[in-house]
């Protein structure tokens, strides 16, 4: 069995529970019965190159020949969190570019000294050409699957979510806020509609009177990976209009402005529970540029205030667009 030399990169964008080279090379030996192939000066190579991808990790095998040609190639996966998964498999391609199975040639042919004499043809007939003799050779390493092109890391997706949690200052009292979007989704931006609705249902009145804010926001974000592929963090600018609206059964309020514009920021984060489900948390703050004003008997009796801030947490479901 001839060496060869193991060039093994996890990349800097690897998990951090990637095996490293000597987990390769010990995995290998024990299949081999205790033989390491691997010498630091053999003509021949193997490189194992890790590739991750938003939703799986890859494993790139290309062997060479003393000359540099390329004698075999195959990509593996596994989930990008099980990058353990992924080595075991790449050390059962490693071993079948090593010591690929083979099949042994076929048995000599009989000493013709040891075979009884066979019997001589009637002279008038002609002898028939002995048959060529036809040997079974020995196949060379079995090629691997084709390579497979690398997924794209700049792959978009689409991404619906729902969150709830509290609102400030956006009605006259704190506020059950809810909020439901669809977004598009690149490798470091996003950008998105979103759908709020805030209801407070006691205000400080002698009055039964509710309040509610149902307004639709654009959002542009960008987005960095924290722990790779699982934690990622958000800052969004959004701009929004809405509708705020005072009920009050027993009275007529009067309103000086139909809508509500606000323009605001947002900081978050996500965590990838698994490929098609994550958990999200973030935070805005909001500048109102139109206000709203309420009048009850010619008196003002709610104006809103210039800045508004929300908490909300929720579930986002990621699909790739392919």
């Amino acid at each position: 069995m001839l060496p060869w030399r193991l060039d093994y990169a996890p990349g800097p964008d690897a998990p951090k529970n990637c095996p490293d080279k000597s987990y390769i090379k010990a995995a290998l030996a024990t299949k081999l019965k205790g033989h390491d192939p691997f010498t630091d000066d053999a003509p021949r190579s193997i490189s194992v190159k890790l590739v991750l991808t938003p939703q799986r990790i890859e494993a790139h095998i290309e062997a060479r020949d003393e000359n540099g040609k390329v004698v075999a190639n195959h990509v593996t996966q596994a989930e990008s969190w099980r990058c353990d998964q992924l080595a075991d498999r790449a050390v059962f391609y490693l071993r079948d570019i090593i010591d690929p199975l083979t099949i042994p040639s076929a048995a000599p042919a009989a000493s013709s000294s040891s075979a009884p004499p066979a019997p001589s043809a009637p002279p008038s007939a002609a002898t028939p050409p002995a048959p060529a003799r036809v040997e079974l050779l020995q196949p060379a390493a079995r090629p691997s699957a084709p390579k497979v092109p690398a997924r794209s890391a700049g792959l978009p997706q689409l991404a619906v979510y729902a969150n709830m949690g509290a609102a400030w200052w956006s009605t006259p009292e704190t506020a059950l806020s809810l909020a439901a979007g669809v977004e598009g989704r690149w490798k470091r931006i996003s950008i998105g509609v979103e759908g709020q609705y805030d209801h407070a249902w006691a205000l400080p009145t002698k009055l039964d009177v509710e309040a509610e804010r149902a307004g639709l926001a654009a959002l542009a974000c960008g987005r960095h990976e924290l722990l790779a592929p699982r934690v990622f963090a958000r800052v969004c600018v959004f701009g929004d209009v809405a509708l705020l609206s005072l009920d009050a059964p027993r009275i007529k309020i009067i309103n000086d402005d139909a809508f509500v514009v606000d323009l605001g920021a947002r900081v978050g984060g996500e965590l990838r529970l698994a490929r098609f489900l994550g958990l999200q948390l973030h935070g805005d703050i909001a500048y109102v540029a139109r206000q709203r004003v309420f009048i009850v008997d010619g008196e003002e009796l709610w104006r809103s205030p210039r800045l508004t801030g929300a908490i909300r947490v929720g579930l986002v479901v990621p699909f790739d667009i392919r």
